[in-house]
C-alpha cells in the first residue's frame, strides 16, 4: 500500500499532472489520458481489477508500470546507484579521462528554481532540438509552472553546471524514502564540448550517495525507444542498468486502435513523418504493446484488453 505522502506525486500535481492512488501505487498522468506509476523503482505487479478501476475512474487510455523480471511485460532496465563507493575510478577509462577533462572546465552547485525559469528553458529547447523531438518543457507556461513547483515541494532539488559563466547543463530530481529519483536532465548544445553531462552525473551521484547513510539513486527506466549512445554512457559512468519488466495496458478503444497498427502501417508512419517525435513514441509503444504478448496464446492477449467502462 503507497504511503499518504508522496512528493513526487505532490510535485506533479502542482506542475498542472493529475495524480491517483491505488493499492499498490501512486500515479500521475504523463500526458493526457496515460498513467505512469511513481516512483518509478517501485516494481509492482496491481491486479486486474486494479487497473480496470484506474481507466475507468480517471479515463486513462495508456497505464505504464515497472514490474519484476519474473512478471508479464516487455523487457526493460532500471538504472539505479546503490553502492556508496562511488568515485572517479567506478568510471569506465574514457569516462574517467571526460569527467577529469570537465571537472577543470566546469562547476557543480546546486541552484534555486527561479534561476532554473529564467535560464533553464534555453537548455530545454538547444536538448529537443538535438534530439529531433518536441517536449512540454519548451511551453513558457509549462515551465514556469514546472519550476514553481519545485519551489513549493520540500524535497525537489535542482542542480546546475557551469562553463564560461554559463548555465551548462542541469538536473532536477526529488527525494524520497532515502531515494533521488532524477527526473529531468536537460543541456546545453553549444557547451557539449566542455563536458557539462560528465560532470551533472558524476559530481550528483558522488553528492547525494555521500550525503546519507544508505542513500540510493534512482536514474529512471530504460527509454521505449532505442538509445544506445545514452544507454553506453550511463554504464560508463558507473550506473547499474538492472533487467526488469515494463507493463503497458490500453484501454479497450485504445487497444482496438493499436490492434489495427500492423507493423507495416507504423513503419510507413515513420517514413511520412520522419520528424515526428509523437510518431516515434507512439509506435515503439504500440510495438512494445504487442512484444508483450511474444509466445502466449491469442486468446489471452485478446483477454488482455480492458474496457472504458
Amino acid at each position: 500500500m503507497p504511503t499518504d505522502s508522496n512528493p513526487m506525486a505532490e510535485f506533479f500535481e502542482r506542475a498542472g499532472h493529475r495524480t491517483f492512488r491505488t493499492e499498490t501505487s501512486w500515479w500521475y498522468e504523463v500526458w493526457p489520458g496515460s498513467a505512469f506509476s511513481l516512483p518509478y523503482h517501485h516494481l509492482i505487479q496491481p491486479d486486474r481489477s486494479e487497473i480496470e478501476r484506474l481507466i475507468r475512474d480517471h479515463k486513462m487510455r495508456l497505464v505504464r508500470y515497472p514490474t519484476p523480471l519474473e512478471a508479464f511485460g516487455f523487457p526493460n532496465t532500471l538504472e539505479v546507484r546503490t553502492d556508496p563507493n562511488f568515485d572517479l575510478s567506478s568510471l569506465e577509462r574514457e569516462a574517467g579521462r571526460q569527467t577529469r577533462q570537465g571537472l577543470k572546465q566546469c562547476t557543480f552547485q546546486r541552484i534555486d528554481f527561479d534561476y532554473l525559469r529564467e535560464h533553464g528553458i534555453v537548455l530545454n529547447r538547444g536538448t529537443a532540438e538535438r534530439q529531433g523531438r518536441k517536449t512540454i518543457y519548451c511551453d513558457p507556461d509549462y515551465w514556469r509552472r514546472y519550476c514553481d513547483a519545485g519551489k513549493a515541494t520540500e524535497k525537489a532539488r535542482a542542480w546546475g553546471v557551469f562553463a564560461e559563466g554559463q548555465l551548462a547543463s542541469y538536473l532536477v530530481e526529488l527525494d524520497w524514502e532515502g531515494w533521488s529519483n532524477w527526473h529531468l536532465v536537460h543541456s546545453s548544445v553549444e557547451l557539449l564540448k566542455k563536458r557539462p553531462n560528465n560532470v551533472l552525473f558524476y559530481e550528483a551521484t558522488r553528492q547525494l550517495l555521500a550525503s546519507a547513510p544508505g542513500y540510493k539513486i534512482c536514474y529512471g527506466l530504460g527509454s521505449v525507444e532505442p538509445t544506445p549512445a545514452l544507454d553506453r554512457f550511463k554504464v560508463h559512468m558507473g550506473i547499474s542498468v538492472l533487467p526488469i519488466k515494463n507493463r503497458l495496458i490500453f484501454s479497450g478503444t485504445a487497444r482496438l486502435a493499436a490492434a489495427f497498427a500492423r507493423p507495416s502501417f507504423l513503419w510507413l508512419l515513420r517514413k511520412v513523418f520522419p520528424k515526428s517525435y509523437a510518431v516515434r513514441k507512439g509506435a515503439a509503444i504500440v510495438e512494445l504493446h504487442r512484444r508483450q504478448f511474444a509466445g502466449r496464446p491469442e486468446s489471452d492477449a485478446q483477454a488482455d484488453g480492458i474496457g472504458d467502462g
